[in-house]
């Protein structure tokens, strides 16, 4: 795993200037060692957890107390109190799942002890076994970090909680788990992970993923003794499972898609038709009827017909000639001129318009008299006989998209102008399928894959791993995140391997403390 690569080269650069230091027998080169060795990696494990120990402790903790003449837990009790934990989690246990601020591996050791008791074992005479406090700090932390950092709440939370006490098994069962990718606990711990990262349950796809991860979850609750062939069984059904699965992720990335395109689309037509509205009557006053044609049945045709047929459409071309041939004639009426059959020309288009609206036949044509009428009134300087528009259908013009919740919060304070062009440029070739991790204000990631790109804004269509829309920015907007570390390149490492670098952080942050 990667994180094992960066952690033995740490390990032996300190190895390394310990033996300088303190000068022996060589035993080799301790990173050619390491890189080869996974008993080697899990010795440098434990001796980090060891030097850490007493930092992430307090004097007074249950695994801390002085060891006396307490003998260790053995392995038959150990598993005993752990499958107890697993078939009925104490309240504390699932309080500290739920929050961010307790220890896992502290409140672990703390049951563990505590549940030791009711097996009939003195608790003034027991301790952890060295190793087995091992197991139960890594696999803590492990979780720790994952809850921390992904973006698992509610109910996904829940179920990734469920997983803890299982863990520990494992690890005291087979330590391999922490060095060997292949491990089937692990893969088993990827899928879940990424199963639930994210998953509100929002849509029906993601509702049926719930339901598969808390099934499987369930089924290792209740199963699972100390046989770890439950791991590879569950987590090729619930491979074969995500394999259909994809299909309806595929379905729901599409329609992100077209969603996406389709309000942007309308969006685009909405602009064109008020400015095309604007640039016409900003700042003229007009008869009550006119007034009324262009701001609500007119316009409301023009944002259908270039959301059918875009902008440069030839039915556009004729609505926008509609506008201006009745303004004119506006123009002509006030003039005074007399005996002109208004609007006989416009009159096919001015049955388009209403039609757009429902209203049809002798209805269209009792509109299209009165404002024939009113400009009859204004060229005859009768403004008593100008007509209202007959009570038209009520126009519900297309409502602007709903505005796209960020993924990543910026803050009101940012300056978004404030970006390095070298990533916007990046932004911008970004290819179809590439992967990026959102970073929110409090740490959480979340990946993102690339979609879509609009043709018509450039912003950039992220879904999450479920197929569901996720994020919509500009190059500009990506840059900004990038310069505020809310935005990263991906790296796929799966949930367990980038919780383990964040275990490996945090002891080699202790670890300095300690030097």
């Amino acid at each position: 795993p990667a994180w094992a690569r960066r952690f033995a080269d740490r390990w032996a650069e300190s190895r390394g200037r310990m033996q300088n230091a303190h000068p022996g027998p060589s035993a080799g080169d301790p990173g050619e060692g390491m890189s080869n060795n996974q008993g080697m990696l899990l010795e440098a494990l434990h001796e980090l957890l060891q030097q850490t120990r007493h930092v992430r402790e307090d004097a007074t903790s249950a695994a801390s107390v002085a060891v006396g003449q307490q003998r260790p837990l053995s392995q038959r009790e150990m598993m005993s109190v752990l499958s107890l934990l697993q078939a009925t989690p104490s309240a504390t246990l699932r309080a500290a799942i739920g929050e961010d601020g307790e220890s896992l591996a502290q409140r672990l050791k703390s049951e563990v002890l505590s549940g030791a008791t009711r097996l009939g074992v003195d608790p003034a005479q027991a301790r952890l076994d060295p190793q087995d406090e091992d197991a139960i700090d890594l696999v803590g932390m492990l979780f720790d970090v994952m809850l921390d950092e992904r973006d698992l709440e509610g109910r996904s939370r829940e179920l990734i909680g469920r997983l803890v006490v299982p863990f520990v098994k494992v690890a005291m069962l087979d330590r391999r788990m922490f060095v060997q990718k292949t491990h089937p606990a692990r893969k088993l711990l990827n899928s879940l992970a990424e199963a639930c990262e994210g998953n509100t349950g929002e849509s029906q796809a993601e509702r049926v993923l719930m339901g598969k991860v808390e099934e499987i979850i369930e089924r290792l609750v209740a199963e699972f003794n100390e046989n770890l062939a439950i791991f590879l069984t569950l987590e090729e059904e619930f491979r074969d499972f995500l394999t259909q699965h994809r299909r309806r992720i595929e379905i729901a990335e599409r329609r992100a898609a077209e969603t996406q395109r389709g309000q942007e689309k309308l969006e685009m037509a909405r602009t064109r038709s008020a400015a095309e509205l604007d640039r016409r009557i900003a700042d003229a006053t007009l008869p009550q009827a006119i007034g009324e044609f262009l701001r609500q049945p007119w316009q409301h045709h023009l944002t259908l017909t270039v959301l059918r047929e875009g902008e440069d459409g030839a039915s556009v071309g004729e609505a926008l000639a509609l506008a201006d041939g009745m303004l004119e004639e506006v123009a002509e009426a006030r003039r005074q001129i007399v005996g002109k059959p208004w609007l006989q020309a416009w009159h096919p288009a001015l049955r388009k318009v209403f039609a757009s609206v429902g209203v049809h036949a002798d209805a269209a044509t009792g509109a299209i008299d009165a404002l024939h009428d009113t400009l009859q009134a204004i060229a005859e300087s009768r403004p008593e006989l100008e007509r209202a528009l007959p009570e038209l259908p009520q126009v519900v013009l297309p409502a602007p998209p709903t505005q796209e919740s960020a993924a990543v919060e910026l803050g009101s304070k940012v300056d978004v102008s404030d970006f390095d062009n070298a990533d916007a440029d990046r932004f911008r070739g970004l290819e179809i399928g590439s992967w990026l991790d959102f970073v929110d204000k409090d740490g959480k990631v979340q990946a993102g894959k690339l979609s879509w790109v609009s043709p018509i804004s450039s912003r950039l269509l992220f879904v999450n791993r479920r197929g569901v829309r996720f994020c919509v920015a500009s190059p500009e907007e990506l840059a900004v995140m990038v310069r505020l570390g809310r935005l990263r390149a991906h790296i796929d490492d799966g949930a367990f391997d980038s919780a383990m670098q964040g275990v490996i952080d945090r002891l080699d942050n202790k670890n300095a403390t300690v030097h």
